[in-house]
């Protein structure tokens, strides 16, 4: 309780005792009015003067009195509205505080994620240097990352020019929208990369799978033609998506003929028996010679060895299919796709060959 109210409120209560000790006494003379119960009424000349004195003295006590309750409840409003106002001060200090660990928070959860995107952004460019040239997308792979590795570079360049910005206290408005942006295409390209490596690593199951299916075809030959393989009358060879039977020509013509040995068309049926299991693939017959002119009395039936490839390929050709294989397609090459010297006999041998090309 305020001082001033409780000085109020004790001369009101004398007040009081004062006027309750004299209200018993009638006061008669000047010399009766000197005391009364320790109430002195000296100052009034009678009784009557007296009693209006104490009265009035009594009303204006209690005018104080109201005045002073009434200042009180002013205080006491006062005092909770200070109160409310604390309440709300130490809302907003334990709202600070909050925010401020909030800040904080997101602050070392800025520091992680940046950490993080370092550690990705080293992981991507191991994983670029150990990608290595694969199918046809592999250019435009190449092409992205050397395009990242730029953005990257000019990420640096942006980030050591705003560091000196912000220590001179330079305008660094632009620098960052700069920054931001070499940011965001770094992103996006390495978003493109990370497509480049998911089409890549479809390409490789895709690849894989028909390694496999031409696999077991090749497997399937060698264990049906082994004899003339070991004799080296045919080779089978499986690379780049590629299976080639390779039948050498002496296997399979007469000198300047263009029909087939029997042996030779037993093992192109054989041939066509089993890549028939295999009707998703292509297969090609390709005549090739060596680079001797036709000469004499064959140039009557055949004017150059582009004819008698094309010749001897038709009728490979016509055994795959007795094998039960379709949609054979020839060609004749005569000399100009050599594997070996033209030089040599030897070398002329390996040329004059009858290839069975088998692609997706």
């Amino acid at each position: 309780m305020p001082t001033r109210l409780i000085q109020n409120t004790v001369l009101t209560l004398m007040a009081m005792v004062a006027v309750a000790g004299c209200s018993g006494q009638k006061i008669q003379t000047l010399k009766d009015a000197i005391c009364c119960d320790g109430g002195y009424e000296y100052r009034y000349g009678d009784r009557f003067a007296a009693e209006k004195a104490s009265s009035d003295r009594f009303a204006s006590l209690e005018r104080d009195l109201s005045a002073a309750r009434k200042e009180n409840e002013a205080l006491s409003a006062r005092t909770r509205s200070l109160e409310d106002q604390l309440a709300d001060r130490d809302r907003e200090i334990a709202s600070l505080r909050s925010s401020a660990a909030d800040a904080a928070n997101l602050a070392s959860q800025l520091s992680t994620t940046q950490a993080e995107r370092d550690r990705l952004a080293a992981e991507l460019a191991a994983s670029q240097a150990s990608v290595g040239a694969l199918q046809a997308g592999t250019g435009d792979k190449d092409r992205l990352a050397a395009e990242l590795e730029q953005a990257k570079k000019r990420v640096a360049e942006l980030e050591a020019q705003l560091a000196a910005l912000n220590a001179a206290g330079a305008d660094k408005d632009k620098l960052a929208a700069d920054l931001a942006a070499a940011q965001q295409r770094t992103a996006e390209l390495e978003r493109q990369v990370a497509d480049r490596d998911r089409q890549l690593a479809g390409l490789r199951g895709d690849l894989s799978a028909e390694m496999a299916k031409l696999k077991d075809a090749q497997r399937g030959l060698i264990r049906a033609l082994r004899p003339q393989i070991e004799k080296g009358n045919l080779m089978v060879d499986l690379n780049n998506e590629r299976l080639l039977i390779n039948l050498a020509s002496g296997y399979l013509f007469g000198s300047g003929e263009d029909q087939l040995k029997p042996s030779g068309a037993d093992a192109l049926k054989q041939v066509g028996a089993i890549l028939k299991e295999f009707p998703e693939y292509k297969v090609s017959v390709d005549g090739h010679t060596d680079n001797r002119p036709i000469r004499s009395e064959l140039k009557k039936k055949f004017a150059s060895n582009k004819e008698l490839s094309e010749a001897r390929a038709a009728n490979a050709a016509l055994a795959l299919g007795e094998g039960g294989l379709n949609a054979i397609t020839t060609h004749g090459y005569a000399d100009t796709r050599p594997v070996m010297p033209n030089t040599t006999d030897a070398g002329r041998s390996k040329n004059r060959r009858v290839e069975v090309v088998v692609t997706k």
